[in-house]
């Protein structure tokens, strides 16, 4: 009798874009990126980011929630971050998933055997390695490095990033979870 793997939600939270992405095994279900837009208020954003969250949760009912630990920096941006990461642990925790919180470092180092891996060369693996039919979303390395890219080529590396989240619960690498 074989077992369907579980459904993995991989999030990449930010204060202006949420990375998503469900993987059933090397199945991609769906993937994204949702543009919070800052209200008047950091409760604003955290309010779009639960909504888009519980959303997924109710359309796939992932067995696991992988999220990526936020970086604890003295600003308010990372405060909210912070306090956005928190409250998406809780209410994915409150659906009876496993929730799992990665730190890049170690998603990377699990992927591509790199810890220091940049957010390109991730992306370049996942294209490569699992998921050909994304090639053409991993933007193109520019011809001079110093000018790297622009926001819009940036705007996939976001799902790219919940995308490894996504996949490196299935390499049983749950050491570090909350």
């Amino acid at each position: 009798m074989s077992k369907t793997p579980p459904i993995v939600l991989g999030l990449d939270p930010g204060t202006r874009y949420l990375g998503f992405a469900l993987v059933r095994g090397n199945e991609l279900l769906e993937f994204g990126v949702k543009e919070l837009k800052n209200g008047e208020r950091p409760y604003d954003v955290i309010g779009q980011a639960r909504r888009v969250v519980l959303r997924l949760i109710a359309l796939h009912a992932p067995s696991v929630v992988a999220i990526e630990s936020p970086y604890l920096l003295p600003s308010p941006r990372a405060a909210v971050l912070s306090t956005l990461t928190q409250e998406i642990h809780e209410r994915a925790k409150e659906t009876g998933a496993e929730v799992v919180e990665l730190k890049p470092e170690q998603v990377r180092q699990t992927l591509t055997g790199n810890d220091k891996a940049t957010k390109y060369e991730v992306a370049q693996w996942l294209a490569r390695e699992r998921f050909p039919e994304l090639a053409a979303l991993v933007p193109k390395k520019p011809k001079i490095p110093a000018l790297w890219l622009t926001s819009r080529e940036r705007y996939w590396l976001h799902m790219f990033d919940a995308l490894a989240l996504a996949c490196a619960p299935t390499l049983d690498i749950h050491s570090g979870s909350q």
